[in-house]
């Protein structure tokens, strides 16, 4: 059968050389920057696990104060200081995450 002057079903007509060479260049440069693009990704997966682990870091070593302080008064303010400095710092991470994934075209 043959609808608007091509060939359906599994008959194919030959392509031309050149253009089975431009579709491998197109194909070649397309797999490279999907592999450029995955690095990419990757590497920003792993700063923000990293700025993770260390906002996690800081507000342990808050809360370490308030374990080594002898008044109950300072000892909540270091507790509750290193508490919102870890979470403050984890909002800071997967945000900016956010925003350099928007940016680089991700979601």
């Amino acid at each position: 059968m043959v609808h608007e002057g091509r060939p359906s079903g599994p008959t194919r007509p030959h392509r031309p050389e050149r253009l089975v060479r431009e579709y491998d260049r197109i194909g070649r440069e397309r797999e490279q920057a999907s592999r450029e693009a995955d690095r990419e990704t990757r590497w920003d997966l792993l700063r923000s696990c990293a700025e993770l682990v260390a906002w996690m870091i800081v507000g342990l070593a808050g809360a370490g104060f308030a374990l080594a302080s002898t008044d109950y008064g300072t000892g909540v303010i270091f507790l509750y200081g290193g508490v919102f400095v870890s979470l403050a710092g984890v909002i800071w991470s997967v945000a900016s995450a956010h925003r350099r994934g928007q940016e680089r075209g991700d979601w």
